[in-house]
């Protein structure tokens, strides 16, 4: 009977000691109303950190307004996804003051419990908002008609972190400028240029249309061809190649991917700027692997064309 008593006694406390606490199930559980907490799970206490830190930061919702979404695909423009990994590093920023407070480990998992004050996320969006307030107020007092471009994608990644703000507080911050003055700019900036580009490339040149197509869809007046349209204020050249890769899976291939092209005035021929990017894609045939180079081509030029200095 003793025997009995001590084996029960000793399987409750085993049982006590692997008893998963409220949280692992609710993080709401050990959370304060000023907080926001999210659990991760991992075979290791790091990743189960790492996995509550991403949890946290995926419950703000980083989708625009549907009001904003009908004005973007009016204009034809699609800036929201181009924006997105703006948004998670700002999020990434605004959320740096995550802890993690409580952990737990059975005899399979870890889990973590992030935790971050509401108010200092607050100050961290806000922050990052003030930040995007300043440089596009600069840029349409005083910008350059290439500069303009830019204003439409701060505008995209301004509204979804005022979102995050507002989760956090129920309160907006007023933006400086509206969407309407926005779109006006832009246009404006690109009837004042004309670029033309032309790159050394295999034909049917399926790179060269898709950089017109950028170059159109950011707000540009944009010609292509070996000879140069005569009201173009601006010049693009450059080339675009491929090297067939090892790749040693059947019915596969793989192929580098690589653009370097230079911009000029046209009035002028001296060079302003240049840009070089190289990609590295798989597919069935080359065809295939080209055709996913492609977007990531047009997400580089559209996030580096200030680079390319044409002003």
């Amino acid at each position: 009977m003793t025997r009995l008593l001590s084996f029960i006694i000793a399987a409750f406390f085993s049982l006590a000691v692997f008893a998963a606490p409220d949280w692992v199930s609710d993080a709401k559980k050990a959370c304060k109303s000023s907080e926001l907490c999210a659990v991760g799970t991992g075979d290791t206490r790091s990743v189960a950190e790492r996995n509550a830190r991403v949890s946290l930061s995926k419950i703000f919702d980083t989708k625009i307004s549907s009001k904003l979404a009908t004005s973007l695909k009016s204009s034809g423009q699609d800036v929201e996804e181009s924006v997105s990994e703006d948004i998670n590093e700002a999020t990434d920023t605004a959320l740096a003051g995550v802890e993690i407070k409580k952990s737990f480990e059975d005899k399979t998992s870890f889990f973590s419990l992030a935790v971050v004050n509401k108010a200092k996320a607050a100050s961290g969006f806000k922050k990052e908002i003030e930040n995007i307030d300043g440089q596009m107020k600069a840029i349409a007092k005083e910008g350059e008609s290439i500069e303009k471009v830019k204003l439409e994608r701060l505008f995209v990644k301004r509204e979804m972190l005022n979102k995050q703000y507002q989760f956090l507080t129920n309160q907006s911050i007023e933006s400086p400028l509206s969407y309407e003055e926005i779109f006006a700019a832009k246009r404006n900036a690109g009837n004042d240029v004309v670029i033309h580009v032309y790159l050394d490339e295999d034909e049917p040149k399926t790179v060269e249309a898709a950089l017109v197509r950028t170059i159109s869809d950011m707000g540009f007046q944009a010609t292509s061809g070996e000879t140069r349209n005569k009201n173009s204020t601006h010049i693009i050249t450059g080339e675009y190649v491929s090297d067939k890769q090892y790749l040693n899976v059947e019915g596969f291939e793989k192929y580098k991917f690589v653009l370097k092209i230079k911009a000029m005035k046209a009035a002028t021929k001296v060079e302003s700027g240049h840009l070089d990017f190289e990609v590295v894609e798989t597919g069935r045939n080359y065809s295939q692997a080209n055709d996913k180079a492609i977007p990531k081509f047009q997400e580089f030029i559209k996030t580096n064309i200030e680079k390319l200095n044409l002003r």
